[in-house]
């Protein structure tokens, strides 16, 4: 273990080193900066664009961070012979690829938190659909503002003292960058304290509706100004949205609790407003594009055992495409009466990525459960378990002298 953590320490900070680490980093987070103003020209919902699009950037990002990476620290070593001053000493192969794993991981992880940092930054500030709309000055504060500012310190080290510039700046940003998103959670564009709720108001509350505890927990009610009573009287349903939107088990108790069309509509209109800020259930898909990157991380490294910079992101970038297609193209194939056995094992076999792919999920307002998060997980580190055995196989017969 002692070994495992040496090697993965020491590849990580190898592989944040790597200039063009840093330039795939901060090209995506200055891409995911502008998208604001790229796609302000859809027909409809801008703003679903710009998830769309920030969620697709993470995934690239991920992609060459893994082909690159996993590259640098392992294939460059082996062409070398630099691997050699690590295999004549009493480290096992496998310890090897796994510590190189793990601290491409690491690296992998660094990347993904602060491009979701400025996703998050972007989804906030949104798209300005109108001429009305203005900025966003809290986000423009504490996500470009902060970043200029770690530029110049980054600059500032690297005139000084002759820190290296592009780590520096990562070194930076991680923490600035997570300190504006906290700041962020708790202030809205007005710099008042933010209110993670929605309401709906209501002309009067049911009778059946008077006892809190018919609500479960689930939203509460918020009598209207000079309403000093409960039964009878207007006022707003209310859901704290730090839980997540309403799901559909949840939204089909509300509307049981009285028959009336009007009811079971406030409720429906409190449902879809939970539904659209959406906040959780991006945050579920990142997640979920973590697990891809990591599988990507393990296929690029099993890859490197043999492959080159470029082949190595070739071979990483079809595993990504026909891991996004195989539902569309392969699954069919196996449905069919006469399903065909080489459809069957390629389905089984190929990674399948579009279980990761929450788009579609989120276009339709859906809420991801937690349950489908640990099964989709659980796939990933089983493949991934199952790459870095092959990688070892690879590694283990692979001339390195």
């Amino acid at each position: 273990m002692t070994q495992i953590i040496a090697i993965t320490r020491n590849t990580l900070l190898q592989t944040i080193r790597q200039p063009v680490y840093g330039i795939i980093v901060f090209v995506t987070l200055a891409g995911i900066a502008l998208t604001p103003s790229l796609t302000a020209w859809t027909l409809d919902d801008d703003n679903k664009l710009l998830r769309d699009i920030g969620l697709s950037t993470l995934l690239i990002q991920g992609l060459f961070l893994a082909a690159f990476g996993a590259s640098s620290v392992l294939h460059t070593e082996i062409e070398d012979r630099t691997v050699l001053t690590v295999a004549s000493k009493p480290v096992g192969r496998g310890t090897f690829l796994l510590g190189k794993y793990f601290g491409v991981l690491g690296a992998l992880a660094l990347g993904h938190y602060l491009a979701g940092l400025a996703f998050y930054m972007t989804m906030r500030h949104g798209v300005l659909q109108t001429a009305a709309e203005t900025s966003d000055p809290t986000v423009l504060l504490f996500g470009p503002g902060l970043m200029l500012l770690m530029v110049f310190a980054a600059a500032t080290l690297n005139y000084l003292w002759e820190w290296r510039f592009l780590p520096t700046l990562i070194k930076l940003s991680v923490p600035a960058l997570t300190i504006g998103t906290v700041i962020l959670l708790f202030i809205n564009r007005e710099w008042k304290i933010e209110a993670y709720e929605s309401v709906q108001p209501i002309e009067r509350l049911p009778a059946e509706c008077q006892d809190p505890a018919s609500f479960q927990g689930i939203i509460t009610f918020r009598p209207g100004e000079g309403q000093a009573h409960l039964t009878g009287h207007s006022g707003m349903l209310v859901h704290n949205d730090w839980n997540g939107p309403i799901s559909v088990e949840d939204q089909n108790v509300l509307r049981e609790l009285h028959d009336t069309p009007k009811w079971r509509q406030d409720v429906d209109l409190l449902v879809d407003k939970t539904r659209k800020r959406q906040g959780p259930e991006i945050f579920k898909s990142a997640v979920l594009l973590f697990v891809a990157v990591a599988m990507l991380g393990a296929i690029a490294l099993a890859a490197s055992t043999r492959l080159g910079v470029m082949g190595t992101f070739v071979t990483s970038l079809l595993a990504l495409v026909v891991g996004l297609s195989a539902d569309q193209v392969l699954r069919p194939l196996t449905l069919a009466e006469d399903a065909r056995i080489w459809a069957v094992i390629a389905y089984r076999v190929l990674p399948n990525f579009q279980a990761f792919w929450m788009v579609d999920a989120l276009s339709e307002n859906l809420v991801i459960p937690w349950d489908y998060i640990a099964s989709a997980a659980g796939y990933g580190f089983l493949y991934i378990a199952a790459l870095l055995l092959l990688g070892m196989g690879l590694f283990e017969t692979r001339e390195v002298g």
